[in-house]
C-alpha cells in the first residue's frame, strides 16, 4: 500500500471518529464538490425512490429485474444447501453449531468511471437471503444514479447515503450522530476504499481487500479469435490496472491476438503459447478472479482447477455472463486470494456459534480435563474443573 494513501485515509478516519457528521459534510464537499447542510440530506428519500422507478429505461429495468431473479434464485439454493444449526449428542455432552446472520451490513457500491447497479444486486441479495436485518448502501454522490437506486429498492434497501470513499467506510464503521454503525462492510472500491476497509477491520468485519480485476483465458485451437479478443477487451476496459492472462494452444492464435490488441492495452495483457495441461498448472498458481475455459470438453478440465474465483465453462460463456446475470455474486477474490478465499455469498453474512453442554460427569473424564489444564500451567482452569468434580463425586 502506498504510504501516502494510507496516511491520508488514516487522517480521514480519525477525523470522522472525532467529529462525526461535521467531518462527513466537510469531506463530501471537498472530494465531491457537493454542499450538504446535514448528513440527513445525503440520504436517499422516498421521492428519489419513486423518481428512479419512473425514470429508468424500460428495457434496462427488465434487464435488472431478470438479473435480480437469477441472483436471488442462486443464493436461495445456496442457503438451502448450507448446513443449518446442528447438534451432536452422547450420554455425556451435547455439542453443535448455531448459525445466525450478521445483524447489520453496509454495501459499498463503487464509483469510478461508471455507475454499477449490478454491484448492488451482487452484494445485497446474498445478504438479504442470509437474513441480514439492516442493509445500508453507500456510493459516491455523483454515481447515485436512478439505475443504482432502482436496483437497491428492488433488493429492499431503504437506507442509502450519497457518500463514497474512505469517508463512507469510516462513517459506517464508527457511526455518527446521523448514521448508525454497522457490523460489516462489503463491496469493491478503489485503493482508498481498500485501505479504509483494511484500517477499520477489527472494528467491523469486511469481505476482502479487492485488487485490480483479472481474467485468465485458456483457449484451444478451436477457440474463435474474436471471442478471445472481445473477452480480453472486456477485461481491460475496467481500468488501467485490470489484467488478462491468455494461454493459447496455437502459436497462430497468439500471433493474431497480439496484432489485434491496441498497443495501449498490451501492457495489461499477457499472452502465452502453451499446452492446455500446462495452462491449468499456471492458472492454479496465479489463482485468477475469473477463468474462462474456451476449450473443447471444458467440463472435463474443471475438476483440475483448484484456484479460481469463478470458472466460465465453454466457448459461449464470457465473463460478462457472470458479471450481470448468471446468479453467483460477481464480487470475487483477486490478487491470487482464491487460493484461500471465496467470492461473496450467503456464507459471507452468516456467523457460526459453537454450542457446548456437559450433561453428565465422571471422575475419569474430569481428571482428564484437569490434567490437560495442569499440563498447560493454567491452575484456575484446573480449579474450575475440580470445583465441579467435588460437587458431583
Amino acid at each position: 500500500m502506498d504510504a501516502n494513501i494510507s496516511k491520508q485515509v488514516q487522517s480521514i478516519i480519525e477525523d470522522i471518529k472525532k467529529n462525526g457528521d461535521l467531518s462527513v459534510i466537510k469531506y463530501v464537499k471537498k472530494f465531491d464538490g457537493i454542499s450538504f447542510a446535514t448528513v440527513k440530506q445525503m440520504q436517499v428519500t422516498k421521492e428519489q425512490f419513486a423518481f428512479a422507478d419512473k425514470n429508468v429505461d424500460k428495457n434496462l429495468k427488465k434487464s435488472i429485474i431478470a438479473s435480480y431473479k437469477n441472483i436471488l434464485a442462486f443464493h436461495k439454493k445456496e442457503y438451502l444447501n448450507i448446513k443449518k444449526s446442528w447438534f451432536l449428542s452422547d450420554k455425556i455432552k451435547t455439542v453443535g453449531q448455531i448459525y445466525n446472520p450478521i445483524e447489520s451490513v453496509a454495501i459499498y457500491v463503487p464509483g469510478g468511471k461508471y455507475s454499477y447497479p449490478s454491484s448492488v444486486l451482487m452484494s445485497a441479495i446474498p445478504a438479504k437471503v442470509a437474513g441480514v436485518k439492516r442493509i445500508v448502501m453507500i456510493t459516491p454522490p455523483k454515481k447515485m444514479t436512478n439505475e443504482v437506486i432502482f436496483a437497491a429498492n428492488l433488493c429492499g434497501i431503504k437506507e442509502i447515503y450519497s457518500i463514497g470513499g474512505p469517508v463512507a467506510v469510516a462513517a459506517l464503521a464508527y457511526g455518527t450522530k446521523t448514521i448508525k454503525l454497522v457490523n460489516m462492510i462489503v463491496g469493491p472500491g478503489n485503493a482508498y476504499v481498500n485501505e479504509a476497509k483494511r484500517l477499520v477491520f477489527g472494528k467491523v468485519g469486511i469481505d476482502s481487500l479487492a485488487g485490480p480485476s483479472e481474467v485468465a483465458i485458456i483457449a484451444d485451437e478451436n477457440a474463435d479469435i474474436n471471442y478471445i479478443y472481445c473477452d480480453i477487451m472486456a477485461q481491460v476496459e475496467h481500468d488501467s490496472m485490470a489484467k488478462a492472462y491468455v494461454f493459447c494452444q496455437s502459436a497462430k492464435t497468439v500471433s493474431q491476438i497480439k496484432r489485434m490488441i491496441d498497443k495501449q492495452y498490451l501492457k495489461q495483457v499477457q499472452i502465452t503459447k502453451t499446452t492446455i495441461e500446462d495452462a491449468v498448472k499456471i492458472v492454479n498458481i496465479i489463482a485468477p478472479e475469473h477463468l474462462e475455459l474456451l476449450v473443447k470438453n471444458a467440463k472435463k478440465i474443471v475438476k483440475y482447477i483448484k484456484n479460481a474465483g469463478a470458472i466460465f465453462v465453454g466457448y459461449n460463456t464470457p465473463t460478462a455472463i457472470g458479471d450481470y446475470w448468471a446468479g453467483p455474486s460477481h464480487v470475487l477474490p483477486t490478487n491470487a486470494s482464491s487460493r484461500y478465499s471465496s467470492g461473496l455469498s450467503v456464507m459471507t453474512f452468516l456467523k457460526r456459534t459453537s454450542y457446548i453442554e456437559l450433561k453428565n460427569t465422571d471422575k475419569k473424564l474430569l481428571n482428564q480435563i484437569a490434567n490437560f489444564a495442569q499440563a498447560e500451567g493454567l491452575a484456575n482452569h484446573k480449579k474450575s474443573i475440580e470445583v465441579r468434580y467435588i460437587k458431583c463425586k
